[in-house]
């Protein structure tokens, strides 16, 4: 099994329709290819996607194709009166992913959701976008990071970029990881890996939600096995 992120969006043209867009990499290995009919069926906080069956196709699902969007297989499923479930646009949810079989479910809620990836032989996070910028954390902002089990904290640090010495003390004094803010070509970036990871117990493959306000970034790890989803490995 496999598990990956997903995300309710709108479509930019009328008849406006919220929908799911499915298209990792892997979808071909798990027998999700071009012209591959599928029975969705959705349900309160989610859906399904099996391939479809004519004996087992009842009740309130619908048909569904695999497309095919710059040579790259691609599932869209649109939410409508005819697929009823709760989700909204701006929902995450987590996709778990077997041959012939996708479940798809709604997270708790969030502003936005990362998954941890790798790098080398540890885990590793990259938070990136503009969001960055709208709260304070602009290129060369030195911040602190608190890790503690499950969580970990992100804030600017008010002091002058000068005066590091100041900075090193009051990092070492409350236990705190210095951090600065990076620019790659356009976009703006915050990397998060190793120790400090390791010391909120974050792993390759967790989903980690992420909450925030000027001046403060707050990560905390989702627990998937209470959602119903055995302990993952996103990729």
């Amino acid at each position: 099994m496999k598990t990956g992120l997903l995300r309710v969006t709108a479509t930019k043209k009328p008849p406006y329709r919220s929908r799911v867009d499915i298209r990792p990499t892997w979808l071909a290995d798990f027998g999700f290819v071009h012209g591959t009919s599928l029975y969705a069926v959705p349900f309160q906080d989610g859906f399904s996607l099996t391939f479809w069956d004519d004996n087992s196709a009842t009740g309130n699902g619908k048909l569904v194709r695999v497309g095919l969007e710059k040579n790259k297989n691609v599932i869209l499923v649109y939410l409508a009166n005819n697929f009823i479930t709760e989700l909204v646009g701006g929902d995450h949810l987590v996709a778990s992913y077997e041959y012939g079989n996708i479940k798809a479910k709604k997270l708790p809620d969030a502003q936005k959701y990362y998954v941890v990836s790798s790098q080398g032989f540890g885990a590793f996070l990259q938070l990136s976008g503009e969001w960055l910028t709208t709260i304070g954390f602009i290129p060369d902002t030195i911040a602190t990071v608190s890790s503690t089990k499950g969580k970990i904290s992100i804030n600017i640090w008010n002091g002058e970029p000068s005066k590091y010495d100041e900075l090193v003390k009051y990092s070492r004094k409350h236990k705190l990881q210095p951090i600065q803010v990076r620019k790659n070509q356009h976009v703006v970036i915050l990397d998060l890996m190793g120790y400090t990871l390791a010391k909120a117990g974050f792993n390759t493959g967790d989903f980690i939600s992420v909450n925030y306000e000027h001046g403060t970034i707050n990560l905390s790890k989702t627990d998937l096995q209470s959602l119903g989803f055995q302990v993952p490995r996103a990729y």
